[in-house]
């Protein structure tokens, strides 16, 4: 039997932490990047990102 905790998409979300103190400009390119891996990626500013792994490249 089939619960709806089985049917329900498990969400995965990388949380991805910069160093402290990181430029600008260098924290731009790393949510660049990731964003080529992925479609869904949140910047959680000063240095890090929330990024869902569902649609990502293998």
């Amino acid at each position: 039997m089939n619960t709806d905790r089985e049917r329900r998409p498990v969400p995965v979300v990388m949380h991805v932490r910069c160093p402290e103190r990181l430029p600008e400009e260098l924290y731009r390119q790393v949510l660049e990047q990731i964003g080529e891996l992925s479609p869904v990626v949140q910047a959680l500013p000063p240095t890090a990102a929330l990024v869902d792994l569902r649609g990502a490249l293998r």
